[in-house]
């Protein structure tokens, strides 16, 4: 069984260091301020941990720890080398200095201050090849990182960073990178969707147009120079694994279109094809993604949208607005619509093309208009891809997206609807623009890195595929816009670039944030890559590190610890965990965690939700994880809220939610006062039923049954389920406790106790008889002893008792199996009656050949409890159980009869 193993780290020489330099390293996804003070017992050396393909870095902090400065301080790396002479070459190792930026707004809410206060950040990342003079007191990061090779041998391998001054001595740095025997998928044929908005050709035609020529010599659109820095922003796109292209495929057309003899646009490809074709070269193009094609007025209510179509203007091709749904629009997109199609078709760019049609609509006019526009381009993409980012909910226009893309704070207000859309089919991406603000996720330069590194992270814990930023590098003012802005000492918050130009290259200059954001990318793969074997586990390490989208740690150095385990489980042979649980709360509640709600433990032991204001109040078992699952619990409830909801208020669980703080993902499987039971999945009720042994103010045992797609809620002990359905959209998640509008008392919590194998799964039996609390679903339902509702199986009637019946349980995968138990029945003096005389237990992995584990012959009458056969371990999918010489009832008819069959590794 696999488990959660941290690798202890191998003890390295420390950085020795004359008087006055002092030097520590730190996780690449926390900062190191000017200001910052060496930490008590800080390392001093570097201990990376990486997949092939990826890029893994930390940080080297050097200080003068005098106030005198440090002069000519120079940083050198080896290269470094491993296993039977591989080597990893400084070619693919960077070493960079963190500029300081001095006027950095800080934003509202959750920030990360600098020692001292101040807006001071670091952030671009510049050349470290020049020796820097060093101010006293003063610390100053550079950024270290190592890209493995897709083809490096697994193993450990060892190098040095020297780190040289003129008056202060030097000082060596030791370097561990352990490569694992994983690799990543390529930035082009990656599982994440990264679409970074970046300036180029069209989109708003102003800040866009301009930014490029603005920051580079000579670099007017479309000239040579122009075309170096696009070559050099698609080189970046591919090291960052930023594989969605911004492309405005209308701009991009208006070079090369003519104007025909009759008026008639010609439509010219070439430059369209050589911007995509730069980013295909460099493997960065996975999908293109085209600017909306309806303009959005700011704000939204100042004007309706226009349409963006190409006019022919006095002989000359030009981009124009017009109305939505006009004669001029429809004829337009009627002829560029089947020109793009064909074109895209030529050179097999169309399954890869998303059209957007107005960004972050507002009104119900705008949706209108947006499902205009769709209509038409359906009519000549039958199987599009369209996106939008949203920050409204307009359900009337959600049909014509095949992925819909919230800002995260709008998410989160509106988790079932979103939630709901990606049920149905629909992909979900998050997006961040100048909002959220506060404790949510957002890469603005005052916050966390661990915040820019997590999104992708908490994209991967509530299903979602994709994510969007609008200001990769957007370097104008629109208030000044024949300014040239200096984006290293402007005021800036880091909302409208990511990166920063290399004018005199014609290059990029990366920051922390686009390194820590890859490195979220490239956990985001992992992820997936352990979720293939390990499902538990995987959403086991997200949780914790995210519970929801305001609950998540903001250190870095927890975050890269995380990212280890999840190689470690990539190498691991080991098979997924489970987590049996139960819990009579006798201890308190210190293995739970509570969301919102008044939670505690009541003097008589049992754990207690008492505020009825709302609907969502949960709590969850911690580091557990659940795929399929049989859950149960006693609940009562005391009193609901009468003014609002009354005895239609309710209380249960949630099974497989995303997060453990919210009901809307999951299936929240509940219990209302009035005796309906329900199953309710991201704002739908998917099946509801009243169960007629409810009694108000009484315990009653709630069981949920989920097995792959199927979940079933039980009420008592009724081995009927009250309800049941059929749906994919959650297979693992967390288990909670959850009360809507009702004080509750919960006690006896369990979830797969034991591990038993056998619970809830399918039975096929000989013969059955189905009357009188008996079932043969009762001797898989999870109660052991007999009770007038769940007897437990028994065969038909026969006069005599020689004769075969069976009963057979499909586990419904292979399992190592070790231990089948057999609980005869326990009704007062029936006990014992019906249990085979002569039996085998046999087990199966194809449900056709079937070996024997355990026989018996003259088995006598049994009492109550469990009848234990354990045999050496062996992978099986179904047990079955066949008696040749049966047991009479209390009247004389012989039967096979069990109250419960169990099964173990």
């Amino acid at each position: 069984m696999a488990v959660l193993v941290l690798l202890e780290l191998i003890a390295v020489a420390p950085a020795h260091a004359a008087a006055g330099l002092r030097i520590w390293t730190a996780s690449a996804a926390d900062r190191v301020f000017s200001t910052s003070p060496p930490p008590s017992s800080a390392p001093t050396s570097i201990d990376l941990y990486s997949a092939r393909g990826e890029q893994e870095a930390a940080q080297i902090a050097v200080r003068s720890s005098t106030s005198e400065a440090l002069g000519d301080v120079l940083l050198t790396v080896s290269a470094l080398t491993g296993p039977g002479g591989a080597s990893i070459p400084t070619s693919d190792i960077l070493l960079r200095r963190a500029y300081h930026h001095r006027d950095v707004v800080v934003m509202r809410g959750d920030v990360e201050q600098p020692p001292g206060g101040g807006t001071i950040y670091p952030d671009a990342l510049v050349e470290a090849d020049r020796p820097l003079t060093l101010d006293g007191g003063v610390t100053q990061p550079y950024h270290y990182s190592v890209t493995v090779p897709k083809g490096q041998t697994p193993g450990v391998y060892t190098g040095t960073v020297a780190v040289s001054t003129r008056n202060a001595g030097t000082a060596t740095v030791n370097v561990r990178v352990v490569v694992y025997d994983v690799t990543l998928p390529e930035p082009n044929e990656s599982t994440f969707k990264m679409n970074n908005w970046f300036t180029s050709a069209g989109w708003d035609y102003t800040g866009t147009i301009r930014a490029i020529p603005q920051q580079y010599r000579n670099a007017e659109m479309y000239s040579d120079n122009w075309w170096k820095v696009i070559e050099s922003i698609a080189r970046n796109h591919e090291r960052h694994r930023n594989n969605v292209i911004y492309a405005d495929f209308q701009a991009l057309l208006i070079p090369g279109s003519k104007v025909g003899p009759g008026g008639e646009l010609q439509f010219g490809w070439d430059v369209f094809d050589r911007f995509i074709e730069t980013f295909e070269t460099a493997k960065a193009l996975q999908y293109i993604y085209t600017p909306t094609l309806l303009e959005n007025p700011r704000p939204a209510s100042a004007d309706p949208v226009k349409a963006e179509i190409l006019r022919n203007v006095g002989g000359v091709v030009q981009r124009v607005l017009v109305e939505p749904e006009s004669a001029e629009a429809n004829a337009y997109y009627d002829k560029v619509f089947p020109a793009l199609k064909a074109h895209l078709d030529l050179k097999g760019w169309t399954d890869r093309f998303y059209m957007s049609a107005v960004d972050e609509p507002e009104t119900q006019e705008q949706a209108q208009d947006a499902n205009w526009l769709y209509g038409k381009y359906r009519k000549y993409f039958p199987a599009h891809r369209t996106n939008e980012a949203h920050d409204t909910v307009l359900a009337g226009l959600a049909g014509d997206l095949t992925t819909i893309t919230p800002v995260l704070g709008h998410y989160d207000q509106n988790i079932g609807y979103y939630q709901n859309l990606r049920a149905n089919g629909t992909e979900l991406w998050l997006y961040n623009c100048i909002v959220p603000e506060g404790s949510q996720m957002n890469r603005f330069i005052s916050y966390h890195l661990a915040k820019t590194r997590l999104t992708p992270w908490l994209t991967w814990k509530i299903g979602g595929t994709g994510y969007l930023h609008w200001g990769w590098n957007y370097w104008h003012d629109a208030k000044n816009p024949d300014t040239i802005v200096n984006t290293f000492d402007v005021r800036q918050t880091g909302d409208a670039w990511l990166v920063r130009p290399n004018s005199d290259k014609y290059d990029i200059y990366d920051s922390l944030r686009s390194e820590t954001q890859l490195d979220g990318l490239e956990d985001y793969e992992l992820l997936n890559l352990l979720a293939k074997t390990k499902p538990l586990l995987a959403r086991l390490v997200a949780s914790s590190l995210i519970t929801d989208t305001v609950t998540y740690t903001r250190s870095g150095a927890l975050v890269d610890d995380r990212h280890k385990m999840l190689l470690e489980l990539l190498v691991d042979n080991g098979p997924d965990r489970r987590f049996p649980y139960t819990d009579n709360f006798s201890a308190g509640h210190t293995n739970w965690q509570p969301g919102k709600g008044s939670w505690s433990v009541a003097p008589t032991g049992e754990y207690l939700q008492t505020d009825k204001s709302r609907w969502d109040f949960t709590s969850t078992p911690k580091s557990s994880s659940y795929g399929d699952v049989v859950a149960s619990v006693d609940l009562k409830i005391d009193s609901v809220n009468t003014a609002e909801g009354g005895n239609a208020n309710w209380a249960g669980l949630v099974v497989r939610g995303s997060n453990a703080t919210d009901m809307d993902t999951g299936y929240l499987v509940a219990v209302r006062n009035n005796g309906e039971v329900f199953i309710y999945r991201s704002g739908q009720t998917l099946a509801k039923a009243v169960a007629g042994n409810y009694r108000p103010g009484t315990y009653t045992r709630l069981r949920v049954m989920a097995f792959g797609n199927k979940i079933s809620a039980f009420l008592g002990n009724n081995p009927q389920p009250v309800v049941s359905v059929t749906d994919n959209a959650f297979p693992a998640g967390h288990l909670a406790l959850v009360t809507g509008g009702a004080s509750v008392r919960f006690d006896n919590f369990t979830a797969n106790p034991d591990d038993n194998l056998a619970d809830g799964r399918p039975v096929t039996t000989s013969s059955s008889y189905s009357a009188d609390g008996w079932h043969a679903t009762a001797a898989v339902d999870g109660i052991q002893s007999s009770t007038p509702l769940s007897l437990g199986w028994t065969s038909a009637a026969g006069t005599s008792a020689d004769r075969t019946e069976w009963i057979s349980v499909d586990l419904q995968s292979k399992r190592s199996l070790s231990r089948v138990d057999l609980f005869p029945r326990s009704d007062g003096a029936n006990t014992g009656l019906g249990f085979p005389v002569d039996f085998t237990v046999q087990v199966s992995a194809d449900g056709t050949s079937w070996s024997t584990v355990a026989s018996r012959t003259n088995q006598p009458r049994p009492g109550a409890g469990a009848q234990t056969f354990s045999f050496p371990a062996v992978e099986a999918r179904y047990v079955k159980v066949t008696g040749t010489k049966l047991g009479s009832d209390p009247l004389g008819a012989f039967h096979m009869q069990l109250a419960e069959i169990e099964a173990y590794g």
